[in-house]
Formats: structure tokens, C-alpha cells, sequence
């Protein structure tokens, strides 16, 4: 029961700081493009977890373990293109709920790749969470404008997130073949590698200003996968998936606090709904 709620409280943890990645994330991509932000945030990234990496690296290298590394690397560097795309024109509170669509997929690729077993009631509590994330968050008057900017991109995303924790854990877990921070330097480091081969990211016209909100933004975001990582080793690759997909709560919460956004009642009985659902997974 402690490691199930250590696991839980963790994976929350993950979606609180993924909050503040994508309300920093929508201010970067009103003046920078998708495809130049993607390569210098993991670049950054990378080179900063590459310089304390004698404290925790752990790496058991074979053909398997480095080929679903690779794997990793190229599904989130185009699952993380279309992360930013999204952004460029849609507002964070719009955004974010649709971005947090990855469980449905984890689920279904994790009964497909890792044969994992879900209890029916595990399953619809999950479900009635994206359903909930959707609900308070979606506004019906402006949707169909953003299919283009939001929806499109969004969903990609979101399935291309949802796929990627599977080889994830399955290293993390099944092969026990590298640790969460170790995973998470590499996979940075290929995204980088990958976003300079396929988007050619261009560092001119980026502002000392903007590299420094990218490098603090950087924080949280390893934060938030070197915790969804670690609750990845403790629990099905489809709960911790949805557990830490529930930052549209989050984005609620803390768009009232600092940007002095409107708290509805509808809002605030889902948002509740959802961190008591969260809870019961």
C-alpha cells in the first residue's frame, strides 16, 4: 500500500511540474518556432544532466538496450516537435488538455507490447480521468478553430508520448538496464541529435533572455521526467501514464494563482474529481 501511494504521489508530482514546463513552454513559443526550440532545450538539457552524470550514471549496454534507446530518442524528438508546434498558437489552457491524451495509447500499447493487466476498474477510472481533463478543460466556442494549430499536433503528440513509455520501461524495468536520469541525459542527447538532422534548429535570433527562461524551464522538465520515469519502475506504464497526465489541473490551479485566470464551479468540481480519481488508481 506505501509503495503504491509513494508511486502515485510521485507520478502527480511528475504532472505538477509538467504544469509549469507548459505555461513556460506557451510563453517561449510566442516568439520562437517549434523546430529551433525542440534541438537547444535537450541540447541544454543533455549538457546539463552530462555534467553531474558521474553521481548517478548507470548503463548496462547490449544491441537491444542501445537499439531501444535510439527507439526512444527519434519517437520523442518528433513526439516533442509536435509538443512545441502545438504551442505556437494555442493558449497553455487550451493546449494542455489534449496533450494529456498519451494514456489512452500507453494503455493499448501496453496490453500489445508489454502484456501488462489492467483491472476493469484501474481502466475506467483512468478513462474517466482523460474524460474529466477534457471536460473542465475544453472551451466548445473556440475549439474548432484551433483544429489546425491545437488538435492535429496535439494528438500526434500525445500518441507518439503514449508509445514512448513503452520501450521506456521496458528498459527501466523489464531489462533493469539503466536508471531514470541516465535514460533521461540520453534521451536528450538524442533528441538533440535527431532535431539537428531533421529540423536543422537554428540559435540565432534566440535572446540571452530566452536561453536563460529555456534553461530554467529545462529544470522542471527533467524534473518531471526523471519522475515519471522513476514511477514507471513501480507501477504499469498505463497508470503512471495517466497519473501524470493530469497537469491540466495543474495549469487550472496555477493559471488562477499567477495569471489571474477566472476559477469556474465547473472547473473546480473536475479538477477535485480528478485528484480524488487519481488517488483510488
Amino acid at each position: 500500500m506505501l509503495i503504491s501511494m509513494n508511486f502515485t504521489l510521485i507520478a502527480i508530482a511528475s504532472a505538477l511540474l509538467a504544469a509549469i514546463a507548459n505555461i513556460l513552454a506557451r510563453t517561449l513559443l510566442k516568439d520562437l518556432k517549434a523546430k529551433n526550440i525542440v534541438g537547444i532545450n535537450f541540447l541544454t538539457m543533455g549538457a546539463t544532466l552530462m555534467l553531474i552524470s558521474p553521481m548517478f550514471y548507470f548503463f548496462d549496454p547490449s544491441i537491444k538496450t542501445i537499439s531501444l534507446l535510439i527507439v526512444i530518442g527519434f519517437i520523442d524528438t518528433l513526439a516533442n516537435y509536435y509538443y512545441f508546434k502545438v504551442f505556437e498558437k494555442t493558449e497553455a489552457s487550451v493546449a494542455t488538455p489534449i496533450l494529456s491524451l498519451a494514456p489512452v495509447f500507453t494503455f493499448f500499447f501496453g496490453w500489445i507490447l508489454l502484456s501488462e493487466k489492467v483491472t476493469i476498474t484501474t481502466f475506467i477510472l483512468s478513462i474517466l480521468i482523460v474524460l474529466l481533463i477534457i471536460w473542465f478543460s475544453a472551451d466548445k466556442k473556440t475549439f474548432s478553430q484551433f483544429k489546425i494549430d491545437t488538435l492535429k499536433p496535439a494528438l500526434i503528440a500525445s500518441f507518439l508520448f503514449g508509445l514512448s513509455a513503452i520501450p521506456a520501461k521496458e528498459l527501466l524495468t523489464n531489462e533493469a538496464a539503466i536508471n531514470s536520469p541516465t535514460l533521461y541525459m540520453y534521451r536528450a542527447a538524442l533528441i538533440a541529435m535527431f532535431s539537428l538532422i531533421f529540423f536543422n534548429f537554428q540559435i540565432k535570433g534566440i535572446s540571452t533572455k530566452q536561453y536563460r527562461l529555456i534553461f530554467f524551464r529545462g529544470l522542471f522538465v527533467i524534473g518531471q521526467w526523471l519522475l515519471l520515469y522513476y514511477a514507471l519502475t513501480a507501477g504499469s506504464a498505463g497508470v503512471t501514464i495517466t497519473l501524470a497526465n493530469i497537469t491540466p489541473v495543474f495549469v487550472f490551479i496555477l493559471g488562477a494563482l499567477f495569471l489571474k485566470e477566472a476559477i469556474t464551479t465547473k472547473k473546480l468540481l473536475a479538477a477535485l474529481s480528478v485528484v480524488i480519481l487519481s488517488l483510488l488508481l
